[in-house]
């Protein structure tokens, strides 16, 4: 096996990879838009073809360098979201947070279509030395096979590739962090249980069901409850009306640190305001028991969302099919306040404990509805609804 071909090899493993990835993460593609979804399993079947091309047969220079070109285009629309964000979608002219998955992708992609490059020139077959034997051939691509399946495995796994997600703290999407719920409801701990735990509910709503009217609630909720706190913009009027902002994120950072975690610059936090959870009230949008804003690095916080929650009563049944609600479990006693079960179970000297029922209305733009009772913070779509306000 000459040097050529072993370039063409790796390159082909290279672009699997990367195939991999892009059908690892279409899902949540496919459930922020269609057209994105549909976009990654394409570039999927193109890297994946191509590279079968390769591997099986001589590969002339005209293939090699489209397979690069293919590779490089796909990188550098990587780069167009990543910055000044896509001119289409949902999320038109919205810069996507960089994440584990898409890193790792763009770096396969740019290492293919370096490989193939150097592989098509005129010189490579004369000028890459001599013919490798079949024991370091196989040896190389080996490495290389092996690497690539890591990397790209590893790269689908790592928590906050979901695009909706959308950022590396999505898993921690609800501010939920050892030793507190975020505000969230129910800090006795003994919730109704009429809401499932929010590991099995789906991130967004399944609407294809959903009636003309029910659509129009929905769409009238969230319209009312933007109205209804609008004044909450300025983060000094929601502390003087009992939410108080810097103290609920200086809350998070604290309870970061105790729990071995780094302290954020950026993020979401959830504000509480004690008043309004003990009203009595549900699902009313001029008194939601949280808000929840965006912290950005320069320390400014933005409204962009609430969490109604039901405390210590059964969720009502209105909305659906966009309102889901879910509760939280976590471990209380032993000298802790709060603790997330490892799985399922709860250390030894502490007691289950299921918090009441809890749901998120995110404000979003109209066309995009069911991004706005999501589970996760649909970044996307949240940001491009503030873009527009300003």
């Amino acid at each position: 096996m000459d040097t050529r071909t072993i370039l063409i090899r790796c390159a082909a493993l290279l672009s699997v990879g990367a195939a991999l990835i892009h059908v690892g993460v279409s899902g949540d593609h496919f459930q922020e838009w269609w057209a994105a979804g549909l976009f990654f399993l394409v570039a999927a079947a193109a890297q994946l073809g191509w590279a079968l091309w390769c591997w099986s047969r001589p590969s002339s220079r005209r293939v090699l360098l489209a397979g690069a070109g293919g590779s490089a285009a796909l990188a550098l629309v990587w780069v167009v979201s990543r910055t000044s964000g896509l001119p289409l979608g949902p999320g038109a002219g919205v810069a996507e947070p960089v994440g584990v998955a898409d890193t790792v992708c763009v770096a396969l992609e740019v290492l293919s279509a370096g490989l193939a490059a150097v592989a098509a020139t005129a010189w490579a077959p004369t000028r890459l030395g001599a013919p490798s034997t079949p024991r370091r051939a196989a040896a190389l691509t080996g490495a290389v096979a092996a690497l690539t399946l890591v990397a790209s495995g590893a790269a689908i796994a790592a928590p906050g590739h979901a695009h909706s997600g959308t950022e590396a703290a999505a898993a921690s999407a609800h501010g939920h962090v050892a030793g507190s719920d975020g505000g969230a409801a129910d800090e006795d701990g003994d919730g109704e249980g009429a809401a499932h735990d929010h590991s099995d509910v789906p991130d967004l709503p399944d609407t294809a069901s959903a009636t003309p009217e029910q659509t129009a609630a929905a769409e009238d909720l969230l319209a009312r409850t933007i109205a209804a706190t609008a004044a909450y913009r300025d983060p000094a009027a929601a502390t003087r009306a009992g939410f108080d902002v810097q103290a609920a994120w200086d809350r998070k950072q604290k309870l970061l640190t105790a729990a071995g975690r780094k302290a954020r610059a950026t993020g979401t936090v959830h504000v509480p305001d004690k008043a309004n959870r003990t009203d009595g009230r549900i699902l009313d949008p001029t008194a939601p028991e949280t808000l929840i804003y965006r912290r950005s690095a320069e320390g400014k916080f933005t409204l962009v969302g609430v969490m109604f929650t039901a405390e210590k009563k059964t969720p009502p049944t209105s909305y659906q099919p966009y309102v889901r609600w879910h509760t939280h479990e976590a471990c209380t006693g032993g000298g802790v306040k709060k603790l997330k079960p490892v799985n399922g179970t709860c250390a030894a000297g502490t007691t289950p404990r299921t918090s009441g029922a809890m749901t998120h209305l995110w404000f979003v733009d109209r066309t995009q509805l069911a991004q706005a009772f999501a589970v996760k913070p649909p970044l996307k779509a949240m940001a491009a609804y503030q873009k527009a306000l300003s």
